[in-house]
């Protein structure tokens, strides 16, 4: 199968460097500290415990890297990237949700991360949802037809 040249399907440095980010954020959310305990955190406090956010941001990167792997060194599997994307972005936009909300009933700052990087973060995972997306029906990932 010849290797597309589309733009679109240039994504896997940075679904690569997405996944690290969404693993490393939840492992400093899992180490020893209050971060929760900043008002603006008092709406994901009150769903979730600091530990159980940080696990589930673990658990979605290590899973997203394993799937990655699984798509550049053994099959193409499309659809695990595509799944990958679809819930990391979804995690960042729910960060931003709950942060905006939280800063709505308690007042303070907003941090960098709400007013730049995860709305950059969800963007870009958009992209590599669209970039999967498009690598999924290029190889026929949901056709029921076997070539």
């Amino acid at each position: 199968m010849p290797h597309s040249n589309s733009p679109l399907n240039k994504t896997r440095s940075t679904e690569w460097m997405l996944a690290t980010i969404l693993l490393l954020w939840g492992v400093e959310i899992m180490r020893p500290g209050v971060v929760f305990d900043v008002p603006i955190y008092g709406v994901m406090k009150a769903l979730l415990r600091e530990s159980t956010w940080g696990a589930i941001a673990v658990v979605i990167g290590a899973l997203r890297m394993l799937g990655l792997g699984i798509n550049g060194w053994w099959r193409r599997s499309p659809i695990i990237r595509c799944i990958g994307s679809l819930f990391s972005g979804l995690f960042w936009l729910t960060l931003c949700v709950l942060m905006l909300w939280g800063h709505q009933r308690a007042g303070g700052y907003l941090p960098i991360g709400v007013t730049a990087f995860y709305p950059v973060f969800f963007l870009f995972e958009g992209w590599c949802v669209a970039a999967a997306g498009y690598d999924m029906q290029k190889v026929g990932s949901l056709s029921t037809r076997r070539a």
